[in-house]
This record gives C-alpha cells, sequence and structure tokens, in this order.
C-alpha cells in the first residue's frame, strides 16, 4: 500500500519550514517564507500539502504518558473507559475529575497542532491560488486546494468542539506585530467550517471518491462535512431541522455512492485499508512511525506469560465492566476477540492466557504481536459512522422518529450486523440511534464528540440515554456540567494572547 508518510521526519522538518510562527509558537520567527518563491512545481505543492497531514496524524504519537497520544485522553473525558497502569502526572486523572487545568499538556497539544496545522493551510492556499496559471494542471491544483480547504476546516473543527469560541485566522501571518487575535463566536467558526468544507467538495467533486492512500477524497469530504452539519443542528448552536436536513442529504450522497460497505466480519475492521468501510485512516509503517495503540492497550500488569513481543505492555485505556455490560444479549461485539477480549494465545503458542478482565481488542494488530512492531492504519472515519449519522440526521429532522426507508436500512445495516436475528423495525427513534453509537463506535474517538453535539449520555446500569447534564459515569469523580465541557484555554496561549478570556 502506498504511504504518504514514506518519511515522515523528513515531511515533519518541511512542516515547521512552512508554517509562519504566530502566537500559537513560542520563538519569534527572523524570517518568513515567501510563497512566491516557494511554489513553484508541482513536486513542492504535493510536499507542502503532505506537510499538513503529519498534523492529523499527531494523535498517534508514540509515548503512552500525558502530553501525547491525545486519542487517549479524549476516550478518558467520556468516562466509560478506565486506566491500568500508574501515570507520572495528574493530566489524565483531570479528565476523570473534569477539573481540568489550563497547564495540562494534553490542553496545549490540542491547541498548538491544530493552529500549527492552520496556519501551513492558510499559506498553502495563498500559494497555491497565486501560482502562475499552467504550472500544474487544473486538476492537481483542484485536488491540493480542496484537501487543503478540507483540512483547514477539520482542525478548526476540533477546536471549536473543544474550546467554544477560538481565533479565527485565515490568512499567513506575515510578521508577528499583532499577535494578539480576538476570539471569534462558535457560530462565525462553524459558518467558517461549513464554508471549507462546502469549497472542498466543489473542487474535488470530480475527484474519486475513495482511495488506498490515506488522503482526503471526496469520500472524506462529503462524509466529515455530514458530521459538521450534524454538529450544528444540535449543541451549543442547535440550527435546528434545516441542519439536520442537510447533514442527511450530505450522509445520503455517499451512502447513494455506492463505494463504501460494512464489513462482513469485525475482524476486517483490524486489517484496515483505505477501501470498503474506512473511509479516512490515519497512515503507519511498522519500521517508520508505527501504530502505538496494539501495545498502548495490551493487559497490565503483564501477563504471566507473553501474548505479543511489544516490549511495553500498555494498561494505557480499557473499557468499564458496566459499559461492557450495556451491550445488548446476543450482541456479536461482546464476543470474545471481537471489541473487546479476557484472554489471548500466549506467544509461544503454548495455549491461551487469562488476561484477568476486559481489554480493548479492535487495535489488535497480530503481525505486531509477533514481531513487536505495528504498521496498523489508524481509522478516523468508517462507513458505520455515515450510516447512523444519515440515520439521526433523518430522525431528528422528522422530530425524534422517523419511517424513511433510507435512513431505517442505514441505521439496521449496523445493528443487523452485532444482531443478525434481530428483525428490521418499521421506525426508530434518535434515542436507539444514538444507542448504536456508542455500542458500534466505542473507543474511535467520536463517543464524547457525539455527547457534546447532543448533550446525552449512555447510562451505564441502564443502557438507556439519559440528559448528559447531571450524570455521573462511574468512573468519574463528578456529574457533567454545562462548565466542564470545554477545555480551558492554554495557560502559555492565555500569556501571549490576552484576548483568550471566557465570560
Amino acid at each position: 500500500m502506498k504511504k504518504i508518510y514514506s518519511n515522515i521526519s523528513w515531511l515533519i522538518a518541511l512542516a515547521v519550514i512552512i508554517t509562519s510562527c504566530d502566537s500559537f509558537l513560542e520563538e519569534k520567527p527572523k524570517t518568513f517564507l515567501n510563497p512566491d518563491s516557494y511554489y513553484q512545481n508541482e513536486k513542492q505543492v504535493l510536499a507542502a500539502v503532505n506537510g499538513i497531514y503529519t498534523f492529523v496524524d499527531d494523535i498517534m504519537d508514540s509515548d503512552i504518558e500525558p502530553g501525547s497520544q491525545s486519542f487517549i485522553f479524549l476516550e478518558f473525558m467520556h468516562g466509560y473507559g478506565e486506566r491500568m497502569r500508574g501515570s507520572g502526572t495528574q493530566d489524565l486523572a483531570q479528565a476523570n475529575s473534569l477539573l481540568i487545568a489550563d497547564n495540562n499538556s494534553y490542553v496545549q497539544r490540542f491547541w498548538e497542532t491544530a493552529y500549527r496545522a492552520i496556519e501551513n493551510c492558510n499559506s498553502i492556499i495563498e500559494g497555491i491560488e497565486g501560482m502562475a496559471e499552467g504550472t500544474i494542471s487544473e486538476a492537481k491544483k483542484n485536488q491540493y486546494l480542496g484537501e487543503t480547504y478540507f483540512l483547514r476546516g477539520y482542525f478548526y473543527f476540533n477546536l471549536v468542539r473543544l474550546y467554544g469560541p477560538v481565533p479565527l485566522k485565515l490568512t499567513p501571518t506575515k510578521d508577528v506585530s499583532n499577535t494578539a487575535i480576538e476570539l471569534s463566536s462558535v457560530d462565525a467558526i462553524y459558518t467558517q467550517i461549513d464554508a471549507d468544507m462546502t469549497r472542498a467538495g466543489e473542487l474535488m467533486e470530480d475527484m474519486e471518491w475513495t482511495n488506498t492512500s490515506g488522503r482526503v477524497t471526496k469520500g472524506t469530504v462529503k462524509s466529515i462535512h455530514a458530521k459538521v452539519l450534524l454538529t450544528m443542528a444540535g449543541y451549543p448552536l442547535q440550527k435546528g431541522t434545516e441542519y439536520y436536513t442537510r447533514a442527511y442529504n450530505m450522509a445520503k450522497q455517499v451512502y447513494n455512492s455506492g463505494r463504501f460497505y460494512l464489513f462482513d466480519s469485525y475482524e476486517e475492521l483490524r486489517t484496515v485499508e483505505n477501501s470498503g468501510e474506512i473511509i479516512w485512516s490515519i497512515q503507519r509503517e511498522a519500521d517508520n512511525a508505527g501504530n502505538p495503540l496494539h501495545s498502548a492497550l495490551l493487559a497490565y500488569p503483564a501477563p504471566v506469560k507473553a501474548v505479543s513481543a511489544s516490549a511495553a505492555y500498555g494498561g494505557a485505556i480499557t473499557v468499564t465492566r458496566m459499559f461492557f455490560d450495556t451491550y445488548p444479549e446476543g450482541d456479536k461485539r461482546k464476543e470474545e476477540r471481537e471489541f473487546y477480549y479476557t484472554q489471548q494465545e500466549a506467544l509461544d503458542q503454548s495455549g491461551m492466557v487469562d488476561l484477568g478482565r476486559l481489554y480493548i481488542y479492535k487495535y489488535w494488530d497480530q503481525d505486531a504481536a509477533v514481531t513487536g512492531k505495528s504498521g496498523a492504519n489508524f481509522t478516523l472515519l468508517r462507513y458505520a459512522d455515515v450510516l447512523l449519522m444519515l440515520a439521526e440526521a433523518k430522525a431528528q429532522a422528522d422530530g425524534g422518529t422517523t419511517t424513511d426507508a433510507d435512513a431505517i436500512a442505514a441505521y439496521y445495516a449496523v445493528r443487523k450486523r452485532a444482531l443478525p436475528e434481530e428483525v428490521k423495525p418499521t421506525s426508530i427513534t434518535v434515542d436507539r440511534i444514538l444507542q448504536e453509537r456508542f455500542w458500534e463506535l466505542a473507543f474511535e474517538n467520536q463517543t464524547w464528540y457525539d455527547m457534546l453535539r447532543t448533550r446525552r449520555a449512555l447510562h451505564a446500569v441502564t443502557g438507556q440515554m439519559v440528559n448528559m447534564i447531571g450524570y455521573q459515569t462511574p468512573t468519574h469523580t463528578a456529574p457533567f456540567t454545562e462548565a466542564s465541557l470545554l477545555l480551558p484555554y492554554p495557560i502559555r496561549e492565555k500569556r501571549l494572547n490576552p484576548n483568550l478570556k471566557r465570560d
């Protein structure tokens, strides 16, 4: 499979060169890259756009301690996972208390990564749009611009969901004389995200729906755009029916494309390439910036007999028994070594090893178990998510329950894979679809964002949907409040920009 990141270290170096420093970076630059002198051929444009993907990859940094693997931090926010190994700082523990400090390393990491990516996007957009006519083909120009507009919108989407009002910066930094950028409203930021996604969709309309390279495709753009619209319809903007309908129509374009399908078995989700159910994933190579999740999610303490050649046993996060027990009776996702596992064959093949409790199996990599190195891609978006978005958007637009044939078919496709004997319903409710999202997309960095946009939680005892505000999960030390839904502005950024204040 062709990898974007054939030389990650070189691309990161390029990205740092291209990134113009501003208030989001610590040191003042002495010079700035001149787009007029850089964007002279397609090779340069491709290298610049590839550099943005390294920031998407940032959630996969290999250390499982605080400040890295921000994937894990978000999985603690929702309260359905727990950590088996200790940690050197309080950064992860703050997620369990819902009292997150402004000096939390994850808070800084999310912010800094997004704005460095956005600065690159702004520079690349200006550079490509300023290229002399004929320098690259119109098709390639549209592709690279489409990817860049999408990625800028994607990073703002992450920022606004995590922090609320943030600075909205759409042009590259030319100097550092005025870096104290004002906050923009949540509405203004989402309007820009919608515009960037729309522009990306227009530029990539004639492009392929999917590929195996990990690059953004038309399928990626339309799927994430549907998620943006679904979020705008819900909290905090609550734009309602118009946007639920837009989300439904956008997701339906993906549905009607015929280019994506659900895998027959869950096992196939662990052999991820960008095809079939996988719409977009982070590309990894075992010998070059491999995937750390196989080792990070292994049993902890290490079992008496090794089940993997990985040098470091994880315990970074695992599922709580209470959440696991909310899955319906007979659900295949509960079966051993589907989504979760309690035993695994010993590395020396001498028999099964009892791990003593449930662990997450979604990221098990058999190659890594043998070699100690994982080259498995990390899925950012899969078709099951889009199907459930389609169903939810229509049910919301119809007032909470829908009999729409496409919505029911989309929901039932996901449900039937888990419960093959279940009869197809004639109507579905929003809560029923949200339950399915909790179960199907658990530990895929979707649950916390779903809770933020719906203000709904899955009750860990009854398995029913409840209002999020006021509910306390078994692993949290306090109930959810409105104040606990946003991350604080990072202390370092507040020192650089006095406008970073909340009412």
